[in-house]
């Protein structure tokens, strides 16, 4: 695929200048309640087993230049240090710009009552990267298709508070702290808070909400509530936009979506997302996004019972 240079223009201004649209930056999965490492790093440590998790997401079907996005995390817990340990990445590609990420996620649990307060960093690297072989100019070699900083491989550092219990979370992080003007990435900020409720011997509930923010764009959320049937699978609605305008529109964006999953044994985890996006007419609902997760959670043979559920 290439894109022509009036093409690529409009693209750039609607990805990569936040100020004039006041646009979100950082990827966020819809299945973040699966993944919390994704967001923060005092998630690392949080289970009494070591966890996998892969996410494929595919944004805007059938859409040119839509984004792409895979990521995977690691982690473990030391129990006896309460330390956490692991090793998270992301790659991001929209358009012929693309962003890889990754960190090593560390995390000290200090227990507070029935409760756990962490305090987690992420040490990690960035790489920036400009495909102008998809851009087609009427200059050749145009000068405006090239940026400082591409391909290079920068340092950058996160931090994240993530307090836990047994059935709930509540979560502060700012994953990424340095900027990079070249490329117009800005730090965010993140909320995650959610929980599990019994509804009856077969059935729970698990909501989950999400905010984030960055400068020069709108408070954002993300709220979903998953029904679970005897922990073996889930379904449940999405909804995301900002607190400004409240609910989804074709004039303000934001969108609508699906979740569903399944425990396919006592290892691992099938989870799927469907979302619909609200953002002006450049993108209808005809244009879906698709994402999938494979968690797999270690437990050791000799665990008979597990103090957190597997559903977070």
């Amino acid at each position: 695929m290439k894109l022509t240079t009036s093409s690529f223009i409009g693209f750039f201004i609607l990805f990569c200048i936040p100020s004039t649209l006041k646009g979100q930056q950082e990827l966020t999965f819809s299945q973040y309640m699966f993944n919390h490492q994704s967001l923060n790093p005092g998630y690392v440590g949080s289970k009494d087993y070591t966890q996998l998790a892969i996410l494929h997401r595919t944004q805007w079907m059938n859409f040119p230049g839509a984004p792409e996005s895979q990521a995977f995390t690691f982690n473990h817990k030391m129990t006896s240090k309460n330390i956490g340990f692991g090793f998270s990445g992301v790659n991001d590609r929209i358009g012929p710009t693309s962003t890889s990420r990754v960190g090593i996620d560390l995390a000290y649990h200090l227990p507070i009552n029935d409760a756990f307060l962490a305090v987690g960093i992420k040490i990690g690297m960035t790489n920036f990267n400009f495909d102008e072989n998809i851009i087609e100019t009427n200059t050749p070699n145009d000068l405006a298709f090239s940026f400082d900083d591409e391909g290079k491989f920068l340092s950058n550092i996160g931090f994240g508070l993530y307090y836990h219990g047994p059935r709930w979370y509540f979560g502060f992080s700012v994953p990424w702290f340095i900027e990079n003007e070249n490329f117009n990435t800005q730090k965010h900020y993140y909320v995650i808070l959610g929980g599990l409720l019994n509804i009856s011997d077969s059935f729970e509930a698990k909501p989950s909400a999400l905010f984030k923010y960055t400068q020069d764009a709108a408070f954002a959320y993300d709220l979903s509530i998953l029904i679970l049937y005897n922990k073996l699978f889930w379904i449940g609605p999405q909804i995301r936009s900002t607190l400004e305008k409240g609910v989804p529109s074709n004039e303000f964006g934001g969108g609508f979506g699906l979740i569903a999953g399944i425990n396919i044994n006592k290892s691992i985890s099938l989870g799927y997302s469907y979302n619909t996006s609200a953002l002006g007419n450049m993108i209808s609902n005809n244009h879906a996004t698709h994402e999938i997760m494979l968690r797999f959670d270690l437990i050791p043979a000799l665990k008979s019972a597990l103090r957190s559920p597997r559903i977070f």
